[in-house]
Order: structure tokens, then C-alpha cells, then sequence
């Protein structure tokens, strides 16, 4: 039975064209075996499975009469078939079908032994003889073990080469993989395969590729290997085989496996110098290599290639001798070698140098003629690729003779080298033209190893200072100043780096010599800079700036205790003096009149700031002395009456500040006297944060906008995000693993508490820099900030806050409230503080100090960065400023909370301009979206906030009717706080929104002024808001918007056509409909264009109903409207508007005609310019989206118009119509 079911599975799977039903007819075979432990017949009848196709027709009577004279004996009727086969002579040919035929039965083996596991089959097991019917003919009962299927497989590549050979590769190297492998087997394997000889070169490439696998599978087995070795010794003929075999090979992915086998065969192998010689001709005929570009996808790239052959150069130092003259003569081709071969060339050489062991003999002897090759590279080199190329293999040859490995190399290895480049390039260094090229050439190789630089850095140091003395020019100073900084950059690398390869380097650096390095601020540096930093040049601003540089490189560096300890290499008079000349060149903002900027290039300024941050990271008492100085010459100044210039200087001195000292943590680093403060990652923070609260106020004289203390309140939170940044770089995820500040109590803060910690008074909680508590601990230091800035805000003197200052103390609040846990903001009641604003018990009452913006302002703040769960009081229980709360609408609706009594309340604003109105929509924005009732709240959700929006829809009601409405005024100040709280309710898909929907229909249609009010602010609920945003805790339901679009907008399409029979009502629909699309993502609408474009177009060309109901102010912002939408249209959906070409152009035109002219009117002016832009905008990007064919017509009238329009009085609109006049002129 086992017979026919092998027979009738070899059918199938010779029949099927899937590759799953194959696999799986393979893996029932495997399992029948496994089941029967391999037992001889089941075996022989799964390999005679196959005899019906391998097997001419006229052999079958012979292989009949071989079955009718062997009588029971199973083994002669298996041989008799089995020699048959293999006796085959080559005249009997096949047909293309037949061998494909072959091939396929084949498979079915081979697959077979790769689902079988790998211990089934024995290495050469007996073969019992029994008595078998006649019928239970086996011929190839032979094959019962991985001995005779290898002798089976391994002769296809002797008798088949046209069918059999990707079977056979295949299941040999299964056959490899079990464990009745012996390493014998693997030798005649590969004899076997090379017996292919030229044939090889006639398969596909999928067949050498099995074969090229094989062969990389058994010479990577070590047992193998060790037979090899043996059997062929370092002559290694098997090698020349394959070799002879493999040449020639052009296929990407074979040349990937060939490539890995090669590398085996050097690296593993003990190969003469002969064979590796010959190895060395068949991989290196292929370089430089590259790759074609072919139809045909294929997963290797050029790049892969690459990598693969330059393993094979790296592989073993045996070939030494032949690669390195090889690159060399390919990389002196001068001009015929191009810049992606140069760098291939010098990749190759690099991995050659840091690969090769025992550099005395692989290395050392070819040094000098790397040198005299590779320096021309640099010398004279452009290409800033190939430079760096070059200059990685110098380095690493240094290294490379320096030592491997964790052992020293002799000395005189690296000194001769590092002589032959000193040599080479010294006088080079007074030499303008190769200055740069011979000082990158020497810091390369003197810096590349610990040795190398403490024998010579003195005396690049000395070359450097002497022509530093006597420089050609500005450039060949600043050239110099340029080696001498990289020298300090790479002097620091080696002492961060020290000890990771050798222990030595460590222990040398002990010993260091300095003071040749500490001389370079007074002999180098400070000549330079106090002769040129009066009225610098261009030329002399660009060295000034690489003295700063170098001022900074110099003031942190590091030098190695004996101890071990890391202590700063100057002393802190020389890096306060350091810190000294360049606050000078940061304050003289301060002193500068406006006509003694004579140009716009602030880099140098730019490199100061960046020069001071670095040194006060490693120097920290720097940081005090800055500020320090910086707030005392502020004070000198006059604050009264400010110029331009004067606070502008103020802002940009002050924002450097925040920038030096807090956007980074400072480094705990040991000086050789010990620091005036104890060391603290806080302390820059601490001491910006001090000096501005004490410079505050600037002024106490009451001006509109107060701008000088307005420019302390935004430095200091500038400052706040760049410490907080900070943490984020340098703690990541860390810094949400939150401890506890429970016990703080903001009453008790002092209002001197900053003042009390910079002078040191209060002591910092000890933290290391790498602790992630350094980030709670700033949470802490922040929101002290903050309760101290609203206590100032709203106790003192109105006059200093500006609304740009309060502003920026909102915004700090809302950053420092978000970062806050849950139990923190719950335990520190922010929710109640948003309203009290951190008033203590015995301060005076709020309104005095505070107008309605202020304050709301400042609520805003706190609140925006509040977790919906810290908020439940606000909705749950009474507060103490109910009776400041309007007293109708609380008694008549029965309201709750402070929440729903803030977002009821707008009697109080009538008298109030429009912005006092659009912060308390914000508010009520953020508190209606963070709706969230807590445990002690005795009625449902759906009685409180539900009871908000009947107010609403009562009073959006009587507000639009034509016997209730109120004035238009008092409409627009109080409607932004209905809209809000319908905007936040609408991100978390409140489902009374919808209960909303038709009074705001109806209240759009009515006949009385407000509706179109209303009409035009619908945009508001679609708007993209700040508010609304993961990082402020918002409630965002997935697809609010889209749940929002469906629910109040596509409801209106069908009665806002221009065909409606109430044109009154399809205009304001119309109005509505645009303005809340305009802020919509494309995708949103994308499905309704064919009802949205008519709209657009009417909206631009004033069809029948457009206008006629429409103020002037509201057509020309909702032909903006319409443009933007139409400006989406065509970035993403173009096709749609393909047959509204003719009215979309001529709509675009009357825009621009009507919005041109002179209005009294500046928001009105504003509005139309934009229109304008736009329009032309629009018209612009016809051309880029259409055929020639659908827009030709239309090119004559467009193209003098836009002609016209080049003419604009407003330059920006100009720029557009140029470049629209530009797409159509390609218009024929």
C-alpha cells in the first residue's frame, strides 16, 4: 500500500502547477517515512516512485524483463534498474516536456528530504532481503540511506545536466543537513558536482544558484573542512575545481552566494600561495564592481555587491600582497576613475587595513606606498566624500600598526609612519593653498591613537603657534585656527574614549603633559581675539568666529588624574576670563545704536552663544557669572522709553540666555579648585530663572503693550521649554515614571523662594545628571514659576502685565500643568486654583487687579493642561464663586457646578470687547470637552451638560428670530461661547450635539442678521484647535470630525443648491456649508464634490441667489473660503472638477476683478488681497492639472488677464501672478 500511495502522491505532485499543494504532497511523503523509522521498503518505494519519468519508453520492456527474472530479490531488480538509468546513453533525447517532466518528479524528492527530519534517515544502513511478491516491484531499493541518495543525486551531474541538476543541488544539500552525514560524503559531493564542468555554465540561474548554496553549506561545515584539508592539503585541488567551475558567473544573487564562499574558503583554509593567488584573479576581475539596470526586480542592490566582494578582499591577510598594489594601481588611474569608484577603492582598502592580522607582514610593508598614493588624495582633492574616504583608511592605519586586538604593537611600526607623514606635510602648514589639506592629514594620523598623540601632539602644537605668528592672510589664520580646534576635538575623543581598547592608553594619558595646552588661551587665542574683535572685517568676523570655537574647545577640556578622576585642564580664573570675552561680544547689543549694525550676519553672535553654552556645561559657575553681568548691564539701561533697537537687543540677549543655560543639563565635572556651588543638574535653570524674576519689572510706567517686562515673562518660558526638551533628549521614556510631590503646598511657597535657592539658602534635592528625577524635579521647580508669575499677575500692579506677558504665563502654565500626573493635579487641586489663581487666604480679592481678559486668560492656562479626571469638581460641586455667576440662568436651568454656570454665563460680556468673548469660547471649549462628572454628582451626565446645551438652543433661538433677536454687536461678542461648547463636545461625540443640529439649521435660515453671523462662524466646529490636542489631555473620539461632517454639514447640500426654491435660505446654507468644509480635511468631503463644487462656483461668480442676501464683508471671505476648498480639490481630486473648467476660471477672474480697488476698511483691504492671491493662486494651478486639451480655449482671456494682474500693487500677489502667467504661457 505504501507503494501505490508514494506513486499516486509523485503523480499529484508532478501534475500540480501550486506550490502549496506540492509542499504539502512532500510533507505527507516525509511523514510516511518518519512513521515507519525509515523502515528499507518504505523507503525504496518512495525513491521508486519517481521510475515512470525517469526512464525512456523503450526501457520500459527492459526494466519488465529485469522485474520478471529477479524473482524475490529485491536488491537485483533495484540495481538492474537503478544501472539502467545511470547507463544511459546520450542519444536518447527528450523533449522539452519530458524534461520538465523529469525535473519535477525530482523535486518531489528533494522536497521530500527537506520536510523529513533530519535524523530519519541513517548514514548507510543494510538492506534487508526478503521475499516479495512480484508486484512490489522496487528498482530503486538502493536508495535506502544518505549515503547511496547522495551517490544517486550526485551522479545527475554526470548523466543529466538538462533536468535533474536543480533537484539534485537541492536535495544534497539536504541531504548535508542530516545527521547520517559523515564529512566524507561532503568530499564526494563536491567531486561529483564539479564533474558538471562547462555544462555549469548552461543552466539558469536559479539552478547554479541550488548550486552555489551546496557548495557554500558544505564548506562551511567544519567537518568538511577538516576532510578537505586532509584529503587535498594547502594545494587544495578541490578549489581549483571550483574556481574553474564558477568563473564567469554574471547573476547578482549567484554572485552574492559565490562572494560568501570565497571569503570561506580564504578565511577557513590553508590554502599556498598559489591558490590564493588564483583566488584572489577570479574575485578581483570583478572590481570595481556595479550592476545594471535591469526590468527585472531583483532584492540586491549595487551597494550589497559591493559589501559582498569586499569581504572577500578583507578576508585573510594571505592575499595582502595582491590587494593592496591591485587598489593602488586602480585608484592611480587619475581622472578615468570617478568618484563612486574612488570611494569603492578606498572602502575596500580601509576594511583590507582594520581586517588583516599580523600587520608587520600584511601592513607594515606597504605603508609608504599607501602614503605617497593616498596624501595626493586629500592634497589635492575636492570632493569632501573622497577626502573623508582617504583620511579614514590613514587613521586606520595608524591604529592598525598601533596594536591588535588588546596587544601592543612595537612602536617604531607607528612612528615610522607618523615620521613619513610629519615629513610630508610640515611645511606645508605655512602654505596657504595646502594648509587645511596638510594639517588634516597630520591631526588624522597624530589623534588617531593614544601613542601616537602624546608622542607628537607637542610638537603639532608648536607648528601650529609658530605659524599662527607669522600668517600669509585672515584665511590662512582662520585655517589654522580651524586645525588647531579640530586637534582639541580630537584630543577630547581620546580621553572619553581611553581604555576601551588597551589599559596602556589609560595609564599614559596619567602622565599627560599640559602645559603646553594651557598656554593656548594666552599665546593663541586671546592675541587673536582682542586684535580683531573691535570692528572686525568679513574676513576677520569668519576667524573671530573660529576663535570662539576654539575658546570653548579649549575651556572643556578634560584632562586624567593620576587617581583616574577627570578634572577641567584650565583653572577657573582662565575659564572665567574665557567666559568674560565672550559675554563681551554677547552684550554689546546693549550698546549699539541702530546705525552701527552696518550688516544683517549675526554668526558671529550665533557662534558665541553656542561657544558659551558649551563651556558652562563643564564650567558652571560660568553660567552665574554670565547672567550675572548680562542683568547688570540691562539695568544700566533706561526702560522708560525704550527704542525699537533697545528691545530688540533686550529680547535677543534674553533669549540667548534661556538658550545657554537651559538648553542642556550641566556635566559634573571636578575642577582643580572646587566650585563656588555645590553641583546640581538644576542649577543653570535656577539661577536664569532667579535673575529674571528679580530684573522684573523693567519698568513700572504703564505702556500698551509693556514690551521689556513682556520679553522677561517670554524668556522664561522659552527657557521652561528648553530645560523640558532637554530632559526629553537626554532621559526619554524615563521621565514618565512619575514619583510623588503630594506634600507640596503651593500656599506656602515664598515669593523669594527662587531668590532663597540661587543664593543658597534652600538647598536642591541631590540628584545626579543621568537621573530621570532631574525632569521631576524641574515639574516642580516649573509649576513654583508659575504660581509665583499669577500671584504677580494678579496681585500687582496691573500696569506691568501686558496681555502679550499674560499670554506667555498662560502658556507656561498650560506646559506645566500637562506635565503633571493625575494624583498630582488632583491632590494639588489645580481644578479650584484655575479660578483662585493661587491666592492665599489673607491676599486681596482678584478683581481688583485683574480685567476680564486678564484673568480669563490666566484661568485658561491651568485648565488647558488639566486631565478630564482632575476636572470633576468643577462639574460635580458648588464653588465659592457660584454668586459671581450669573443668578437667572443658574436658578432657571438648576446647574450644578462651576463648569456648567462658567460655559452658561454671558450676561457680564456684553459690555466687553470681542476678545474678552473669544477667551471664554476657549475656556468653555476645553471644559465642555473634559466633561466629566465625578462619583458625588447625584444626577446622570445626561442632566448636566444636557442642560448646557438647552440654554444654548434657547438662546441661539431667540437670539436669531426676527420678534426676539438681539443686536448683531451682542450677538457676535456672545455666540463664540456657544460655538465653543459645542466645539469640545463634538471631539468627544457627545450625542446631544445632535439634539443641536436642527436649531442650528433653522437658526442659520432665519431672515434676521444673526443667522448669517452664525452662517459664517460655523467654521469654528471644524477648526483645527490647540485646544483640542493628545499632548493637552483632550477627549478625542476617532473620526469626531468626520461624525460631525455627516451630522450638521452633508444634511445642508440638498438645500443650499443654487436651483433651491428659497433662495434666502439655500444662500445661507450655502455660507455655512463652505466655511465649515474650509476647514476640513479632503478626505472628509471627498465623496460629496459633486455636490459641493456647484456651491463653489456659484460662491465665485454670484449666481442668481448668491449675494443678494449677503453683506459685503461675508462674500468676499466666502470667496475665500470657496478658493481654499478649491485649492484642495485640485492638490487631491483634479478629475472632479474637470467639467467645471469654464466657470471655476471665469469665477477665479471676477474674484480678482471685484477684489482689486481701494476700501476704507483695513480688515476689509486684508481680506481682499488675500482674495486676490488666492484667485491667482488657483488659476495657477489649472495648467499643472489638466491636459492642454480640456484648458486651451481658455488661454487666450486668462493669459491677458493674468497679464493685468502682474501689475498689482501688492508685491506677494505679484509673485503669484508671475508664476501663474508662467503656467500658462506652456498653454499653446
Amino acid at each position: 500500500m505504501a507503494g501505490v500511495q508514494f506513486k499516486q502522491w509523485a503523480l499529484e505532485y508532478v501534475l500540480s502547477d501550486e506550490e502549496t499543494a506540492q509542499l504539502e504532497l512532500a510533507r505527507k511523503a516525509a511523514r510516511e517515512i518518519e512513521s515507519s523509522h525509515a523502515n528499507s521498503t518504505v523507503v525504496g518505494n518512495w525513491a521508486a516512485s519517481i521510475q515512470q519519468w525517469m526512464s525512456p519508453a523503450h526501457d520500459d520492456d527492459q526494466l519488465d524483463d529485469i522485474q520478471a527474472s529477479g524473482g524475490g530479490n529485491i536488491i537485483t531488480r533495484a540495481k538492474g534498474a537503478y544501472s539502467m538509468m545511470l547507463n544511459r546513453q546520450p542519444e536518447y533525447d527528450f523533449s522539452s516536456d519530458s524534461l520538465g517532466t523529469i525535473f519535477t518528479a525530482l523535486s518531489f524528492l528533494s522536497s521530500t528530504l527537506e520536510a523529513l527530519d533530519k535524523g530519519t534517515l541513517k548514514s548507510d544502513q543494510g538492506i534487508p532481503v526478503s521475499p516479495v511478491q512480484s508486484s512490489c516491484v522496487i528498482p530503486y531499493a538502493d536508495l535506502l540511506s544518505v549515503q547511496r541518495l547522495i551517490g544517486f543525486f550526485g551522479s545527475m551531474f554526470s548523466y543529466d545536466h538538462k533536468a535533474g541538476i536543480t533537484a539534485a543541488s537541492k536535495a544534497l544539500r539536504q541531504l548535508s543537513a542530516m545527521k547520517g552525514f559523515k564529512p566524507p560524503m561532503g568530499v564526494k559531493i563536491l567531486e561529483d558536482v564539479c564533474k558538471i564542468k562547462e555544462d555549469f555554465r548552461l543552466q539558469t540561474a536559479l539552478t547554479r544558484l541550488e548550486v552555489y548554496e551546496l557548495f557554500l553549506r558544505l564548506l562551511q561545515d567544519s567537518a568538511v573542512a577538516s576532510e578537505l584539508q586532509h584529503k587535498y592539503g594547502s594545494s587544495a585541488g578541490f578549489i581549483l575545481d571550483l574556481l574553474e567551475l564558477c568563473a564567469n558567473e554574471r547573476d547578482p544573487r549567484n554572485l552574492m552566494t559565490w562572494f560568501k564562499t570565497i571569503t570561506v574558503l580564504l578565511k577557513d583554509y590553508d590554502l599556498s600561495p598559489e591558490v590564493a593567488e588564483e583566488i584572489f584573479k577570479t574575485f578581483s576581475a570583478y572590481f570595481p564592481i556595479s550592476l545594471r539596470n535591469t526590468t527585472t526586480q531583483i532584492a540586491i542592490t549595487a551597494d550589497d555587491l559591493k559589501e559582498a566582494i569586499r569581504s572577500c578582499f578583507a578576508a585573510h591577510h594571505c592575499i595582502s600582497s595582491f590587494v593592496f598594489p591591485f587598489l593602488l594601481q586602480k585608484l592611480d588611474q587619475g581622472d578615468a576613475v570617478t568618484v563612486a569608484v574612488k570611494l569603492d577603492i578606498l572602502k575596500t582598502m580601509r576594511a583590507c587595513v582594520e581586517s588583516y592580522g599580523n600587520p608587520q607582514i600584511s601592513l607594515a610593508p606597504y605603508v609608504e606606498k599607501l602614503w605617497n598614493s593616498l596624501k595626493y588624495e586629500v592634497r589635492n582633492g575636492d570632493v569632501k566624500e573622497t577626502i573623508d574616504a582617504t583620511l579614514d583608511v590613514l587613521r586606520a592605519i595608524a591604529k592598525r600598526l598601533d596594536g591588535t586586538s588588546g596587544q601592543k604593537l612595537n612602536v617604531s611600526l607607528l612612528t615610522d609612519y607618523v615620521d613619513l607623514v610629519i615629513r610630508d606635510c610640515r611645511d606645508d602648514l605655512s602654505k596657504p593653498s595646502y594648509t587645511k589639506q596638510a594639517g588634516l592629514l597630520l591631526i588624522t594620523v597624530i589623534c588617531a591613537t593614544v601613542r601616537g598623540y602624546l608622542l607628537y601632539n607637542a610638537s603639532f602644537i608648536d607648528f601650529l603657534r609658530q605659524n599662527i605668528r607669522q600668517p600669509k592672510s585672515p584665511s590662512h589664520t582662520d585655517d589654522l585656527l580651524l586645525l588647531l580646534n579640530s586637534f582639541l576635538k580630537s584630543r577630547m575623543e581620546l580621553v572619553v574614549q581611553r581604555g576601551e581598547k588597551y589599559r596602556e592608553d589609560q595609564e599614559s594619558l596619567n602622565c599627560e603633559a599640559h602645559t603646553h595646552l594651557k598656554s593656548l588661551f594666552h599665546d593663541i587665542y586671546l592675541p587673536i581675539w582682542s586684535k580683531r574683535a573691535a570692528e572686525p572685517t568679513s574676513e576677520e568676523g569668519d576667524v573671530l568666529k573660529k576663535v570662539a570655537e576654539g575658546l570653548a574647545r579649549l575651556a572643556t577640556q578634560q584632562v586624567v588624574q593620576p587617581t583616574g578622576d577627570i578634572v577641567l585642564l584650565n583653572s577657573p580664573p582662565v575659564c572665567s576670563e574665557i567666559c568674560s570675552l565672550l559675554t563681551e561680544e554677547l552684550i554689546k547689543g546693549l550698546d549699539m545704536n541702530p546705525d552701527d549694525s552696518k550688516s544683517d550676519d549675526h554668526t558671529l553672535e550665533d557662534q558665541v552663544v553656542l561657544a558659551l553654552r558649551t563651556i558652562v556645561m563643564v564650567y558652571r559657575d560660568g553660567y552665574a557669572e554670565l547672567v550675572a553681568r548680562a542683568v547688570a548691564e540691562i539695568r544700566k539701561r533706561d526702560w522708560a522709553n525704550p527704542s525699537h533697537h533697545s528691545l530688540n537687543s533686550l529680547r535677543d540677549l534674553l533669549s540667548r540666555l534661556s538658550f545657554i543655560g537651559c538648553s542642556k543639563i550641566p556635566a559634573h565635572i571636578a575642577m582643580t579648585t572646587p566650585s563656588k556651588k555645590p553641583y546640581s543638574p538644576l542649577q543653570h535653570f535656577v539661577t536664569f530663572v532667579a535673575s529674571l524674576l528679580d530684573l522684573f519689572p523693567l519698568t513700572r510706567q504703564a505702556h500698551e503693550e509693556c514690551l521689556a517686562n513682556a520679553h522677561i515673562v517670554s524668556s522664561l518660558h522659552a527657557g521652561l521649554l528648553w530645560f523640558r526638551d532637554a530632559c526629553d533628549e537626554k532621559y526619554g521614556n524615563a521621565v514618565f515614571t512619575w514619583g510623588s510631590t503630594n506634600q507640596i503646598n503651593l500656599k506656602e511657597i515664598p515669593d523669594d523662594f527662587f531668590t532663597a535657592v540661587h543664593r543658597g539658602d534652600v538647598t536642591l534635592v541631590s540628584l545626579s545628571e543621568s537621573s530621570p528625577s532631574v525632569y521631576h524635579e524641574f515639574v516642580k521647580l516649573g509649576l513654583f514659576l508659575v504660581v509665583h508669575l499669577y500671584r504677580s499677575a494678579t496681585l500687582g500692579p496691573r500696569e506691568l502685565w501686558s496681555e502679550r506677558a499674560l499670554v506667555q504665563v498662560s502658556q507656561m502654565a498650560a506646559l506645566i500643568t500637562r506635565m503633571l500626573s493625575i494624583d498630582e493635579q488632583v491632590s494639588l487641586n489645580l481644578a479650584h486654583e484655575a479660578f483662585n489663581f493661587f491666592r492665599r487666604p489673607n491676599d486681596e480679592a482678584v478683581e481688583k487687579n485683574l480685567s476680564y481678559v486678564s484673568s480669563g486668560l490666566l484661568t485658561l492656562g491651568i485648565l488647558q493642561g488639566l486631565r478630564p479626571e482632575a476636572m470633576t469638581e468643577l462639574v460635580s460641586l458648588l464653588s465659592v464663586y457660584q454668586s459671581q455667576l450669573n443668578k437667572a440662568n443658574s436658578s432657571q436651568y438648576a446647574l450644578g457646578g462651576v463648569a456648567e454656570q462658567f460655559m452658561c454665563d454671558a450676561c457680564d460680556l456684553m459690555q466687553h470687547q470681542q476678545k474678552a468673548s473669544d477667551i471664554r469660547g476657549a475656556i468653555c471649549t476645553v471644559l465642555a470637552n473634559k466633561f466629566k462628572p465625578g462619583p458625588s454628582f447625584s444626577n446622570s451626565e445626561s442632566l448636566t451638560l444636557n442642560q448646557t446645551f438647552d440654554f444654548w438652543a434657547e438662546w441661539i433661538k431667540n437670539a436669531t428670530s426676527l420678534e426676539k433677536g438681539i443686536s448683531s454687536e451682542s450677538f457676535e461678542v456672545i455666540l463664540p461661547i456657544a460655538l465653543g461648547v459645542i466645539t469640545g463636545s463634538i471631539a468627544r461625540q457627545d450625542k446631544h450635539v445632535l439634539d443641536l443640529v436642527p436649531i442650528l439649521h433653522q437658526a442659520i435660515s432665519n431672515k434676521h442678521a444673526n443667522g448669517e453671523i452664525l452662517a459664517k462662524s460655523m467654521g469654528i466646529l471644524f477648526k483645527p484647535n490647540n485646544l483640542l490636542s493628545p499632548e493637552y489631555h483632550a477627549i478625542l473620539k476617532r473620526f469626531y470630525r468626520q461624525w460631525a461632517y455627516f451630522s450638521i454639514t452633508k444634511p445642508l447640500f440638498a438645500l443650499a443648491q443654487p436651483a433651491a426654491a428659497d433662495g434666502h435660505s439655500a444662500s445661507r446654507y450655502r455660507i455655512a456649508i463652505i466655511f465649515m468644509v474650509a476647514n476640513c480635511p479632503f478626505t472628509i468631503y471627498q465623496d460629496d464634490l459633486d455636490s459641493l463644487i456647484p456651491l463653489l462656483i456659484t460662491s465665485l461668480t454670484g449666481g442668481s441667489n448668491s449675494n443678494s442676501f449677503t453683506g459685503k464683508d461675508v462674500v468676499f471671505t466666502q470667496a475665500f473660503a470657496a478658493l481654499q476648498i478649491l485649492t484642495e480639490i485640485l492638490g487631491n481630486g483634479p478629475d472632479a472638477l474637470k467639467s467645471h473648467l469654464r466657470e471655476i476660471i471665469n469665477g477665479a477672474k471676477m474674484i480678482y476683478s471685484k477684489c482689486c480697488g481701494n476700501v476704507g476698511d483695513e480688515n476689509l483691504a486684508a481680506t481682499r488681497t488675500r482674495c486676490r492671491k488666492l484667485a491667482l493662486h488657483v488659476l495657477g494651478m489649472i495648467p499643472l492639472k489638466f491636459e492642454e486639451r480640456h484648458i486651451i480655449a481658455y488661454a487666450p482671456p486668462t493669459q491677458r488677464m493674468l497679464a493685468v494682474a502682474c501689475g498689482d500693487a501688492v508685491r506677494k500677489v505679484r509673485e503669484v501672478a508671475r508664476q501663474a502667467r508662467a503656467s500658462w504661457a506652456k498653454v499653446a
